[in-house]
């Protein structure tokens, strides 16, 4: 009896470990994630530029892969480069860095905005690396994760140190940024201002404020590290969840004050806009309140 056991126990301490997930670069501005490998299937996200993902499995021209937010989908090869190894550095994650503060930057092939048209376009919070000073102090030249270079007006960014945490936004700063997406189309899935959806929209601006929110509206809502918040104590930037129950969250918005919030909707007009948490169309599914911590 002894002797089976040992061997079976010194047979799964030689078992091979699982093998770590590759990383990548996403090199376009914003690329759909997709319940499956074809781009015919539902949007579950997106991905956009300079963000290093896990590259989790491919099937011809798409890979399955993890966004820093966990988030999985499958995204076409194209739209990102992969690092040949662990010792590979990393894109933006050291030296000169600058993080985009508008909601949508151009980098330009050239110092100006006349001459060609822009190389691509990133969006909020996207960090980028600097590889000089520009012909003026009103641009910088910066190299793009697929490795071309290009110039972006400083106006658009900010110096950042890419090796300490990101600064946590003011509530004052949350609902700022949050309304500067006004009008934005409402998109199924999507995260930038091209089009948003409604827990695309808060973890959007949370990110861009320095809190790492989950994707979706229900994992919000189940969030850990989110505090459970009284309807008579909202605050502005506390998140507002909607839904049939608790166990069916289906849509958040972020609280601005004065019993307003801002939302991506499809109610009425699909966008980004305010409407009243006494309405009554949100407050016959209003189901509670977070504030992220």
């Amino acid at each position: 009896m002894t002797a089976p056991l040992f061997v079976a126990c010194l047979a799964l301490a030689q078992a091979p470990l699982p093998a770590a997930p590759r990383e990548a670069v996403v090199t376009v501005t914003v690329e759909n994630m997709y319940a499956a490998a074809d781009d015919g299937t539902a949007v579950v996200s997106q991905a956009t530029l300079g963000e290093v993902v896990d590259v989790l499995e491919t099937s011809g021209d798409f890979a399955r892969v993890r966004t820093p937010d966990r988030y999985e989908g499958w995204i076409p090869r194209a739209a990102f480069r992969e690092y040949e190894d662990a010792s590979a550095a990393r894109y933006a994650r050291a030296g000169r860095v600058v993080e985009v503060t508008s909601l949508m930057a151009n980098v330009y092939r050239t110092a100006s905005v006349t001459k060609a048209r822009p190389r691509t376009l990133a969006p909020l919070a996207a960090r980028l690396e600097v590889e000089g000073d520009g012909p003026t102090e009103r641009w910088l030249s910066v190299r793009l994760p697929g490795g071309d270079s290009g110039y972006v007006q400083a106006g658009d960014v900010k110096p950042v140190d890419p090796a300490t945490p990101r600064r946590r936004g003011s509530r004052d700063e949350i609902v700022a940024t949050a309304r500067r997406f006004t009008g934005t189309p409402y998109l199924w899935g999507g995260m930038t201002v091209h089009g948003i959806d409604c827990s695309g929209l808060v973890s959007r601006v949370y990110h861009a404020n320095g809190f790492e929110l989950p994707r979706d509206a229900d994992l919000q809502f189940a969030d850990p590290n989110a505090e459970a918040v009284a309807r008579e104590k909202l605050e502005p930037g506390d998140l507002l969840f909607f839904g049939d129950d608790e166990k069916s969250i289906s849509h958040v918005g972020l609280y601005l004050g004065d019993g307003r919030f801002i939302n991506a909707t499809t109610h009425e007009v699909p966008s980004v806009h305010e409407d009243r948490l006494d309405d009554p169309h949100w407050s016959a599914i209003y189901q509670g309140a977070r504030r992220p911590r």
